[in-house]
């Protein structure tokens, strides 16, 4: 995965997100400021994922954990050349990055535990997950939430951490293990399969119907639906 901010102008409506391609190709950006809006330009965060088996040709795989890694152009750019549309450039989106960084996509398999005595593990410590629907950072959110709740309710601190635990993990390992199936992404792969050559009416190729079940079944997983939110929000 390659990640860049470029500063380009605005694309759509001004505030869309896009993911396109398919599972082993996909190219995601989405503004994430205004701060140029007096030269009529955004802040556009961006992302290219590439399905890899070996990128330097020698039978070694890259590097599963290095954060600040810089990216090379002619590791990904290549293959998103000609992705020029109307309203959007991709590789001159890419080309004028002020900086590009590579990254692993790693998870990890659900622990067993987390909590150990009066410690215990949280967000990506406690369940690593393939950045699939911003699930690294919403997942932290809802264990903070859950946290806090055990351990406000009083009692022995460690049987807290315990109710915490019996909480989050076992929705957060679903979570894990559908991402690692290519989560809500698998919409993505069925219009490629569909539609191999393009199209120019997306419900013809995925129908309103299926892609609403597809979304509010993940939705649903993730704890992001509607009921569930206004639950959440009736709790506080």
């Amino acid at each position: 995965m390659w990640r860049g901010v470029t500063v380009g102008k605005p694309y759509l409506g001004g505030a869309t997100m896009v993911q396109a391609g398919h599972h082993t190709q996909k190219f995601v950006c989405y503004p994430i400021s205004r701060a140029h809006a007096e030269r009529g330009e955004a802040l556009i965060n961006w992302i290219c994922d590439l399905h890899v088996s070996n990128m330097a040709g020698d039978g070694a795989l890259p590097s599963r954990e290095d954060w600040n890694k810089p990216g090379r152009l002619e590791d990904f750019l290549p293959r998103f050349a000609d992705w020029k549309f109307d309203w959007l450039d991709v590789p001159g989106i890419i080309r004028t990055a002020h900086t590009i960084l590579e990254f692993p996509m790693i998870d990890r398999d659900p622990l067993p535990r987390w909590s150990h005595g009066r410690v215990t593990l949280l967000g990506d410590a406690a369940h690593p997950m393939y950045p699939i629907g911003s699930n690294g950072a919403s997942q932290a959110i809802l264990d903070g939430e859950a946290i806090t709740q055990e351990l406000l309710a009083g009692g022995d601190p460690e049987a807290a951490l315990q109710r915490y635990e019996q909480r989050r993990l076992p929705p957060t390992a679903r979570i894990v293990d559908s991402n690692r199936r290519k989560g809500i992404d698998v919409m993505l792969d069925i219009v490629e399969q569909r539609a191999p050559q393009g199209f120019s009416d997306l419900e013809s190729v995925l129908p309103s119907d299926e892609l609403e079940k597809i979304v509010g079944d993940y939705k649903k997983l993730v704890a992001q639906d509607r009921e569930t939110l206004l639950k959440l929000a009736d709790a506080q």
